[in-house]
């Protein structure tokens, strides 16, 4: 079994649309062509060939932070663990739980 790459995002970093963007470009190590648009993160995420675990942690932020776009960017990474076997998701209201 392969060993499982771990990225962390602190939801914190992204109070608004372009640092979050910039923030999931840069722990997700997204490609240089990725437009910062959650179409562009769904693309992204659905080419993941590798086991990945992703880590969001002080996830309630996003939604204060971001209101609906930070709700829909969770459904995004939601949909994208449910649809590609090499993703796995979790989701932490803290920082450290």
């Amino acid at each position: 079994m392969k060993r499982e790459k771990r990225l962390v995002l602190n939801a914190m970093r992204m109070t608004t649309l372009e640092q979050a963007h910039a923030h999931l470009k840069k722990r997700l190590r997204l490609p240089k062509w990725y437009g910062g648009n959650l179409d562009a993160l769904s693309d992204c995420l659905g080419d993941v060939c590798k086991p990945t675990h992703i880590v969001v942690r002080c996830m309630p932020h996003l939604e204060r932070a971001l209101g609906e776009y930070g709700i829909r960017l969770m459904q995004v990474l939601q949909k994208a663990a449910t649809e590609n076997d090499n993703l796995r998701l979790t989701l932490r209201p803290g920082f450290w739980k």
